[in-house]
């Protein structure tokens, strides 16, 4: 089955690589939300850490301070790049038309992979969160 892109106006063989282009554009964009949330739990304990006099709570206060250091400086912008990164491959295939390329397929799904488990790992961290800040507020 042979179908043309909306962006190139190139054809492809596979529709597939559309909806691997559709997941990697959710995926970037869920990227960016987690950034803005990542900045707003970071207010919120700031504001709220002084609350917390127990010491067991003050180690709790550093280890969520050092998850939201780790995930906002470093880890999601490291999945951003790969993701970029992953859709100027596909943006190739699709101007050379060459889909012959089977390395992407594998990448995208271990991309997709590797997403899918930080993104559970997310939510738990703020469920984790909520629950502990809830305390106080």
């Amino acid at each position: 089955m042979i179908s043309v892109t909306s962006v190139t106006d190139k054809y492809i063989v596979q529709p597939g690589l559309l909806d691997k282009h559709r997941k990697t554009l959710e995926w970037l964009s869920a990227a960016l939300l987690w950034k803005h949330e990542l900045a707003f739990f970071q207010k919120l304990l700031d504001k709220n850490a002084p609350k917390f006099t127990d010491v067991e709570d003050k180690k709790r206060i550093g280890h969520f301070q050092n998850l939201l250091i780790y995930y906002k400086g470093e880890l999601i912008d490291t999945l951003r790049s790969k993701l970029r990164d992953h859709e100027k491959s596909l943006a190739g295939m699709l101007e050379t038309r060459d889909e012959s390329r089977t390395e992407y397929f594998k990448e995208h799904d271990e991309l997709m992979n590797e997403l899918e488990a930080f993104n559970k790992t997310f939510i738990a961290f703020k469920e984790d969160f909520f629950y502990f800040i809830e305390r106080v507020i």
